[in-house]
Parts: structure tokens; sequence; C-alpha cells
């Protein structure tokens, strides 16, 4: 390793021990990740945790996030996005509508930070400069992203999608890769797959669906320099699979109705999908608030939710408090202890080392707590 290398990854050095490198395990799980490029669409807090530490692990960063800046990021609590910024932008923007003459520059320097992705390609370049270059921008909204394009990452990482953007996407990535192994163009990394993960916070609680591929193998850990045969996932669901799970349905052994969270995410997703916005002027918030209680009670009927899978510990949940979460979702402590549970189950999948979360995963700030649930169809239960 050059210098510069030791420098920017002197956390693995640490971890792993300077003689490493004579290690040709530890040096190809390392070539892997260093090649490794994740997409990240639309970011939130939870998304912007787990790109900031797989890009200081030397993982590549392509984001795909063409929502308005600053509007679409102005209450995500993430280090990307500096509010003092965003706001210098916002009234840049006022001056230069109210003073076009005298407002050009600012209006050129506004206008090169349009969208999410743009605004946020330097600092992520910032983190670690040995992926200049690697790191990138896709500038086409997703509904114009071809089949094929998700399918080429090692994992795609996604929030504020609909039920709709993710069947899509689990499907073409899943067809990708059978195409792959048709033709055999895998070589001895054949088994490889794209990760994909859907999650979301809101509140306290966060929520992932996590797609490891269908091929996908991994190595348990039975003790020092110990591992496993390779260990197929079981059972294996495609997010696209999952999504078509009826969730009053998602039940299983510890959990006689479907989980809290679980519906939580779903409902959230439905709503954001429905109202097209995450975030909303504060003249028009108590109207926000009604008109979500009333999608509640219509998506809970029509998926056969009872109110007892939103209670928290036997305490009924006010939708009206739900409002206000669905409203102003993200706190800056649940956003970064999943996105660090989930960032490493990146590095699951590219290392192959270490059983998976299979496959949705959840996690409650009540308690600190982080836990799997199997969500499948009748017939795979």
């Amino acid at each position: 390793m050059s210098h510069s290398h030791d420098d920017v990854y002197d956390r693995q050095i640490r971890l792993w021990g300077a003689d490493a490198q004579a290690s040709s395990s530890i040096m190809r799980i390392f070539k892997r990740m260093s090649n490794a490029r994740v997409l990240y669409i639309n970011l939130t807090g939870v998304t912007c945790e787990m790109m900031k530490n797989l890009v200081l692990a030397g993982v590549a960063a392509v984001v795909c996030d063409p929502r308005p800046y600053p509007d679409a990021v102005r209450e995500v609590p993430s280090s990307f996005f500096k509010a003092s910024s965003m706001e210098a932008i916002i009234a840049s923007r006022r001056n230069s509508s109210n003073n076009n003459g005298e407002e050009e520059q600012q209006s050129k320097k506004v206008k090169l930070l349009n969208t999410v992705a743009e605004a946020v390609a330097p600092e992520i370049d910032e983190l670690n400069p040995l992926l200049i270059g690697r790191n990138s921008v896709e500038e086409r909204p997703i509904a114009l992203l071809p089949e094929e394009y998700f399918g080429q990452f090692d994992a795609v990482v996604a929030s504020r999608l609909s039920v709709d953007e993710v069947k899509r996407i689990s499907l073409a990535i899943e067809n990708y890769h059978s195409g792959k192994k048709e033709y055999g163009d895998g070589g001895e990394d054949e088994d490889n797959n794209t990760l994909f993960i859907v999650t979301d916070t809101f509140g306290l609680d966060g929520c992932a669906h996590l797609d490891f591929g269908a091929s996908h193998r991994y190595r348990r850990e039975l003790g020092k320099d110990k591992l496993s045969d390779p260990t197929k996932i079981e059972p294996y669901v495609s997010l696209a699979k999952m999504m078509e799970v009826p969730l009053a349905q998602a039940t299983g052994r510890w959990d006689k109705i479907p989980p809290r969270i679980l519906v939580l995410q779903r409902l959230l997703m439905d709503y954001w999908n429905e109202s097209n916005k995450t975030t909303i002027s504060n003249n028009d918030e108590a109207n926000a608030r009604e008109r979500f209680v009333v999608f509640a009670k219509k998506w809970m009927d029509s998926n056969k939710i009872t109110s007892a899978s939103l209670d928290i510990e036997g305490v009924p949940m006010n939708l009206k408090r739900l409002a206000a979460i669905a409203l102003h979702p993200e706190v800056s402590p649940t956003a970064a202890v999943l996105g660090g549970v989930l960032g490493n189950e990146v590095i699951k999948s590219l290392t192959r080392k270490g059983e998976p979360s299979n496959n949705v995963l959840m996690f409650s700030g009540l308690d600190g707590g982080c836990r799997s649930f199997v969500l499948c169809p009748a017939e795979n239960a």
C-alpha cells in the first residue's frame, strides 16, 4: 500500500493488524471492497450514515437523487447537508428573484446545486480522496433508468420509494443476474448478486427490507480464523415478493400480529408516495395532519390492519401524533444507529463473511433493540 492508503485506511489496518497485508484472504476482501460500488437512491439520514461509513471504508458511491436541493433535504439529519448552506441558497434564490441583475453570480452558483445529488457530490469526495473519480452522480430520474442499470452495482440502497418502484428495481436486479448466470460470465464470482436495501426511519423507529440475492452465499464465523462452508440464505424471498405479502399475514412464531415497525414503514411508504412530499409549509401543517389521519384509517382498513398493530407495549397509538412523525420523520440517533447496522450488512454482502439479516430488520429506539423478521409468502412459510 502507498502512504496515502495507510493514512486513509488507518482504521482497517489497525483492525486487521500491520501484517494483514501478507494474508491473501484479507487482501482479497480489501480488493473486493475497493472495487465495489453502491447506488444510493433518494438520500435520507439513514442512507447518508451508511454512505459515510462505506465511503470511509473505500466503497465508491453513486448517488441518484434528482429531488430539488435544498428543499428535499432541509430536515435530513446529516453532516453532508449543512443548514447554514441550505438557508444561504434559499435566501440567494429569493434575492435573485427580486434583483435579477444584481444577483447573477449567486444564481449561477445556485444553478450548480439544483439537485440533492449535485449538492452532496463534493462532500462525498472530501470523505475519501482515494475515491475521487470513482464516485459519481446519476442525473436521470429513477423512472428513466433502464432495467439493466441497477444490477451492475454491488448494492442498491434506497429510501422514499413507492412499492411499485421497489418491485421494479427488485425484478430488474433479479433479471440482470439471471442473465449473467445463463451466459456464464460470472467467473469465479458467479454467485455475486446485488444487495438491495429499502430503508426508512420514522421517529425513534426504523425499518429495512433486505434482499441479498437468490444465489448469495456466506460463511458463518465459527471462531478465530474459522469459517463455515458456504451457506445459502434460507428462506430466500426477493424484495418484489416481500412487497406482495399481505401485511395482515405478516406474522410469525413470536409475532401473533404484524410487527408494529414493519406496519409503520409500509404505511408511511404509501403515504409519502400518495402525498408526493416529505415536508410541507408551516401554514398547511394542521391540514396535513388531518389528511394523514384520514389516509391512515383508510389504509388500515384496506390492508386489514387492526389498531393493535400500532400499539406500543399495549399503549394505543395516537394517529395525530403519528401524523407529526409522518411529516417530520427523521431524528439523528435513529438514523445513526440503523445506518451503522445496515452499513455492516453491506460489508457482510461484499465480504461474504457473517450471517446476514434475513429479510426485514427493525430498530426500536425505545429499547435500543434491533431484530430480524422473516417476511415470506404463505407457500414459503
